[in-house]
Parts: C-alpha cells; structure tokens; sequence
C-alpha cells in the first residue's frame, strides 16, 4: 500500500500525526501475556515474510499457524497475518483475517481501525461509516476515564479525519444524510474536550481538501489556458494544410481539364481523318458488291452457254454457243480485274484507317492513365481534406482542463491516504514490541 504523508507546516503538531499515533500507541492492558512459543512464531512470522518474496506469504501462513498453536485467542496472532496480507496488497484475504479478529477480540482496537481503513482503501463505504459508529462505542467502552484521555483524543481524531474525507472528498461517494446521521451519533456521547478534538481534526482534513482542490482548480485553469493556447496554434496549422490542400484540388482538376482537352484535341484530328477513309471504304465497298453481282450474273450465263453448247446437235449452234460463252468470259475477266483494283485500294483504305485508329487508341489510353493518376491524387487530397475537417471540429470543442497533472491532483485530493495514513511498519515495530 502507498501511504502518504501531509506535508510538514499544514498542520498544527499536536495533529499531524493523529492519524499513526492512534494505530501505533499501546493501549493500557490490551495486549495478553506473551509466552515463548507465540514470540518466536511472530518474530518469525515477521522475519521471514515482511520483504516481500515469492514465497512470503506461505511462510507467514505457516508462522500464523504455529502461533495460534502457542496462542489461539492472542488478537495479535490474526492481526499479524492481516498486516502481512496487506503489505502483499491481499486486501480480500487481510479484511477476513481482520474480521475473525474483530468476532473474537472486539475490544482490539488497532485491528478494529484497521478494518476501517482497509474498508475505505477497498471502496466498502456504507460498512466504512458503520464500522465507524462501532469503534465509537469501543473506544468509550476500552478507553473510559480521564487515564486514557490523551489516547482517546487520538482515537476521536482518527473518527474526525475519516468524517472529514467522507464529508470533503469522498462526499460523492456516499450518502450525506447516512454520514451527517452518523457523525451526530458519535459526537453526542463525547465530552468538550473529545468534540473539540474531532471538531479540529474535521477541520484539517476539510482544510487540507480545499487547499488541494485549490491547486488543482488553478493546474486545471493553467492547463485551460495552454490547451487553448494549442488549440489556436492547431487551427493555424490546419488552415493552412487546408488552403494547400484546396490549391492542390485545384491543381489536379486543372491538370484533368488540360489532359482531357489535349486528348480531345487530338482524337477529333484523328477522326477527321478517320471519317473519310471510312466513307471511301463504304463507297469502294458498295462498288465491290456491284462488281460481285456481275460476276454472279455472268458466271451463271456463261454455264448457261456451255450446258446449251454441249446439248446442241448442230456444229454450228454448238460453235456459236461456245463463243458467246467465251465473249462473256472476256467480260468477267475485265470485272474480276476492276474488282482486284478495287480491293487494292479497299485494302489501303483499311491499313491506313486501322493506323489512325490505332494512334486514337493510343491517345486515349494516354488520357485514361493520366487520368488514374489524378484521380488518385484527388482521393488522397479529399481524405486529407475530411482529417483536417474533423481534426477542426475536435479542436473547436472547448478547452476541458483535463491533464495529466490535473487527474494525478485530482486522485491524491480523493485518496484517503492523502488524510488518514495506516503505517503497516509502525503496526509491526508495536507488535514486536509488546512480545518482549
């Protein structure tokens, strides 16, 4: 467990130890005869576990063992292990062990303000408050008449700084009406002196509370004011990766619009030229398919001739039928050769349209790979474009104040160890010293 300690100075001296004195200070006849065996077993429960090691607590266990052996009913036996499972940070395990101790010795009244405090480091509130109603009673009980005043004073202090917290710092973690209800039960059996002992040890908690949340108000301002201060620094620098951002969008779109408006240039030179050609070619085309129809036609003549050649009887007819299928055939032979010509320049229309459509693809392909490329920038622009709009609106929500050094003084003003200290190792010396 990290104690802390109030600084030197906040405090008058009769109160700055208030909160060891009580769970340190012997308590007249509090502590059984001692014999051999039961100081052996503490002193050793003590050597062989308080620095802490890998197997500490066995042996603690096993020492807490022998000693209830030696002394079972001994309040220091139990109480013992409990400070050990503490200083092991076993919370769990060390409030059983000091409840068995508050069952079987409920006039021991270091173990009973140890259970208190362990159930205020363990967030147990409502048992917190209750538990301290019950030490009230046992302090009148165990520290009666005028003998015992100066140690009941100290006990009535250790009550008043826990009120304080309760009332001060921890007031949101409790009731108010349940502690106000409490407090007045424990101040109306006390006596002038005990209330204005309890009366000045509220007070220094309360006092110390308002002096922390002070300086925390004021780390809190301070860090308003350099979040702030960042904040406009961060809106200046997002301003202008804004405005270099915007001139880089409008970059790119002018590199588009040049790009597409050259590539336009281009294909629309390469479709003037394309657009002829292809009107040639439907025409030589159309022309072809005449010169198709003609060979057709007289294909189907000159067969004609030869079949009615070869069926005539009369030499002559036959003769005659064969040189008019042969005038015919002179006839397709001029057609098939205007047809090849005609398909020679066909062809060359071809090659070169096929050469200019290749160049346009080429153009466009070009433009279609520039404009990839932009587009991609353009992307990359307009997410940078949505982190800067969303790193403004962040940075426009108002300052909170909230920084490390503010939650690290909002934590120490909230912790009961900053108000009220359980030394373990004073609890330890003061066992070992009434063993002797």
């Amino acid at each position: 467990m990290r104690c802390t300690v109030l600084p030197s100075g906040l405090l008058p001296l009769g109160l700055a130890l208030v909160a060891v004195a009580v769970l340190s200070a012997p308590l007249p006849g509090s502590e059984p005869a001692t014999n051999e065996a039961l100081r052996s077993s503490l002193q050793s429960l003590f050597a062989e576990s308080w620095d802490k090691s890998a197997d500490g607590l066995a042996a603690a266990e096993r020492n807490h063992r022998n000693a209830r052996t030696a002394a079972a009913s001994d309040p220091r036996v139990d109480f013992s292990l409990a400070l050990v499972q503490w200083r092991y940070l076993r919370y769990t395990d060390a409030l059983r062990t000091l409840e068995q101790v508050a069952q079987s010795s409920p006039e021991y009244l270091p173990a009973a303000q140890a259970r208190i405090y362990l159930l205020v480091l363990m967030k147990k509130h409502s048992a917190a408050v209750a538990q301290m109603e019950a030490l009230n009673a046992q302090i009148a009980t165990t520290l009666a008449g005028p003998e015992h005043a100066a140690q009941r004073r100290e006990a009535v202090e250790f009550l008043g700084r826990l009120f304080g917290y309760y009332e001060g710092p921890a007031a949101g973690l409790i009731s108010q009406a349940t502690v106000a209800d409490v407090r007045r039960r424990v101040l109306e059996p006390l006596g002038t002196e005990d209330r204005e002992a309890f009366a000045a040890a509220f007070g220094s908690v309360r006092d110390r509370f308002a002096q922390l949340d002070d300086d925390k108000r004021r780390t809190q301002a301070d860090a308003k004011d350099e979040q702030l201060r960042q904040k406009e620094l961060d809106l200046q620098r997002l301003a202008a990766e804004r405005a270099t951002v915007d001139a880089d969008k409008q970059s790119v779109q002018q590199q588009a619009d040049e790009a597409q408006k050259v590539a336009r240039g281009e294909i629309d030179k390469l479709d003037a030229q394309i657009a002829p050609l292809e009107a040639d070619y439907a025409r030589i085309n159309a022309q072809g398919a005449g010169l198709r129809s003609q060979l057709a036609q007289l294909d189907v003549t000159i067969s004609n001739l030869l079949a009615q050649a070869d069926a005539a009887k009369d030499p002559n007819e036959r003769d005659a039928l064969r040189d008019r299928a042969d005038f015919f055939s002179l006839q397709a032979r001029r057609v098939e050769i205007e047809y090849q010509a005609l398909d020679n320049v066909a062809a060359q229309i071809v090659n070169r349209r096929n050469a200019l459509l290749q160049q346009r693809a080429q153009i466009v392909g070009r433009y279609e790979a520039e404009a990839k490329r932009l587009g991609v920038q353009a992307a990359k622009l307009g997410k940078n474009e949505q982190r800067i709009t969303v790193e403004q609106k962040k940075t426009l929500k108002p300052p909170t104040g909230i920084s490390p050094q503010v939650q690290d003084k909002t934590a120490t003003a909230a912790s009961i160890t900053t108000y009220v200290e359980l030394p373990l190792e004073r609890e330890r010396l003061r066992i070992l010293a009434s063993l002797k």
